[in-house]
């Protein structure tokens, strides 16, 4: 899902372009229908797209290109043609402004302070360690963990984060491999093997760390949690999940404190890369995590994290 978000969004944008530079400039009408659209377009994948792969700036740098085939437009001599010819060529509007609207309007809407209770947890990583969320928010658009579910565990991770890490140029996977957009190795993920620490003080109530970290590609559907903990932190469950096999530092019943080594990200469970799941949810029967209770919105210093944020 994730490739092919990466890809769709490229693809859309390359096809988009190309038209804009074939375009003839019939009229000032016309030209600033194509311009608006486009620019509409921009704005809508700057707040929606996934942008790990290329990172922002590789948005900013289409943007530029834009600019520059605008001002190539404009050097045209305006070109005289029927209706039904400049209708034909506006056709791709049909497509790109609805996209556009839904963008922007998903984007902006799924990155707002939700209402109602939250917790204000500790970032589960050391700061400057690059973390940042590929899915989050509290849009379907922002946050893959929303869609229509009757199940308990699914709706109790509607407002989850799936965290990973990127390198300062922007790019979640290691030096090398910056131009592959799924590398097929997991040590080639910059998240992997990153140290979580625990986001309150607590105690472990579910504790999983014999299961193997899953290859590129696979998943584990049965245990999809994968290794990791579940913490009770006052009247909430606090969930880290899909972490490396072996790599688990407490145990089952420690008591744990703000800020202490937990163990390592993997790649284990139901999983499509290297990343550190967390979510957190009403206590529904004490000493039970099979029994999921209420999503609950979580802060980190009073910020909510939307995709694109960074601890």
């Amino acid at each position: 899902m994730l490739k092919q978000a990466i890809y769709a969004q490229l693809i859309i944008l390359i096809v988009t372009l190309i038209w804009f530079a074939f375009s003839k400039r019939r009229s000032f009408i016309d030209s600033a229908l194509k311009i608006f659209c486009i620019t509409s377009l921009l704005a809508g994948l700057w707040l929606g797209g996934v942008w790990f792969y290329p990172p922002l700036y590789g948005l900013l740098i289409f943007t530029c290109l834009f600019a520059v085939l605008m001002v190539l437009h404009f050097k045209q001599s305006a070109f005289k043609s029927g209706t039904l010819r400049s209708l034909i060529s506006n056709t791709p509007i049909l497509a790109l402004l609805p996209l556009s609207s839904f963008l922007i309007w998903h984007g902006v809407t799924g990155r707002l302070n939700p209402s109602g209770d939250f917790v204000d947890l500790q970032s589960p990583f050391q700061e400057g360690a690059g973390a940042c969320v590929l899915s989050g928010g509290i849009s379907p658009l922002l946050n893959f963990h929303i869609f229509p579910s009757d199940s308990p565990q699914d709706l109790a991770q509607t407002y989850a984060l799936d965290i990973v890490k990127t390198r300062k140029n922007g790019f979640r996977t290691k030096r090398g491999y910056t131009l592959n957009p799924k590398p097929n190795v997991l040590e080639n993920y910059e998240i992997f093997g990153t140290d979580i620490t625990s986001p309150c003080s607590g105690l472990v109530v579910e504790y999983e760390n014999g299961l193997p970290d899953q290859p590129i590609g696979g998943s584990d559907k049965i245990n999809t949690g994968g290794n990791g903990v579940v913490l009770k932190c006052d009247n909430l469950h606090i969930h880290l999940h899909h972490m490396k096999k072996g790599s688990l530092s407490v145990r089952l019943g420690d008591k744990v404190v703000t800020g202490q080594h937990l163990g390592q990200v993997g790649n284990s469970g139901n999983t499509i890369e290297p990343h550190l799941h967390l979510h957190a949810e009403t206590i529904v029967q004490d000493g039970n995590t099979n029994a999921h209770g209420k999503p609950i919105h979580m802060r980190f210093k009073g910020k909510y994290m939307a995709r694109g944020a960074c601890f």
